[in-house]
């Protein structure tokens, strides 16, 4: 159990660090979302290239990881929306938008830095094929189906939807670095040394950072809304989308099990952060700011357990 606190305390820590220095104004609030950008437009995106590029074309892509991970988000994504109707009687959109926060993890921001402690040489590649599958596959699903339950009510047809969302996943800047990291791979791109060197630098300050603005973004959150509806949303994030990954590598044939374990520890992740914006366009950002709060704390507990479960 030690061994794997001494995995998890690092995590929180970073957090709780982050949290701390705004909370006491040690960094002012509106140098979080400056931290933020750095860490999506250039320091993750750095390291998915320099990863992915220096890979082996047909070690990139594991089609039945795709498979467990997509499917497994696609099922969790279906309860959401199934279980918010049938018990609270939600509208599509509102359901929608609680079964994005059981669906869609915080991978950029909190997979990856877990997926650095928990392996001595992380499986970026698994990483790689989660934002794949969370960003062309799964938010886009779940923006459409809200849109289109907003759509009803102000005409708005499914093309123009499918359109503005398709635009969005392409300006995403995680996908054109896997989508670079892919090519160069394939045609087997050599770098200069100096510009591996500068991508490597930046590798190294992604997971910490991304750790760090998850702290300080929790500050302004407060719990706000329906218990219940919150509970639920927190359970099928870090109990439902876990076990559907454990399920489907049950009923799968058997593959990699580096990439079976980083599966179910991207699930396991709570929401991704902008979570409370995605909900804000809609109407429910009190909801999803105090589901947000609510998973990220739960998240050491359940994190801790799952290590403990499957190491």
């Amino acid at each position: 159990m030690l061994a794997v606190l001494s995995t998890t305390a690092p995590i929180f820590l970073l957090i709780a660090l982050g949290f701390i220095a705004v909370r006491t104004r040690l960094m002012p609030a509106d140098a979080i979302p400056g931290l933020g950008r750095l860490v999506m437009y250039i320091a993750m995106p750095a390291m998915i290239f320099s990863t992915l590029s220096n890979m082996k074309f047909n070690q990139v892509i594991d089609p039945t990881y795709l498979l467990v991970y997509g499917a497994g988000s696609a099922l969790a994504l279906a309860a959401g929306l199934g279980l918010s109707k049938l018990l609270f009687r939600d509208s599509i959109d509102a359901s929608g938008v609680k079964a994005i926060g059981m669906a869609v993890s915080n991978s950029a921001f909190f997979g990856f830095p877990v997926l650095v402690l928990v392996f001595d040489d992380p499986p970026t590649n698994a990483f790689a094929m989660a934002l794949m599958i969370e960003n062309m596959l799964i938010l886009p699903l779940a923006l459409v189906i809200i849109e289109y339950g907003v759509g009803r009510q102000n005409g708005t047809s499914l093309a123009s939807v499918w359109k503005s969302v398709l635009v969005r996943v392409m300006k995403n800047p995680l996908i054109i670095a896997i989508v670079a990291g892919v090519l160069a791979s394939a045609i087997e791109l050599q770098l200069p040394a100096v510009m591996l060197k500068s991508l490597g630098m930046l590798s190294g300050t992604a997971a910490p950072v991304a750790l760090f603005v998850v702290g300080g973004s929790l500050v302004n959150s407060s719990l706000r809304g329906n218990m219940s509806e919150i509970g639920l949303v927190v359970a099928g994030k870090l109990a439902l989308h876990p076990l559907m990954m454990v399920l489907l590598i049950w009923l799968l044939p058997d593959f990699d099990p580096r990439l079976q374990l980083a599966a179910v520890l991207m699930a396991a992740m709570p929401m991704m952060s902008i979570y409370p914006i995605i909900g804000g366009n809609y109407g429910y950002r009190n909801l999803c700011a105090s589901t947000l709060l609510v998973t990220t704390v739960a998240s050491f507990a359940t994190i801790t357990l799952t290590l403990r479960l499957l190491l």
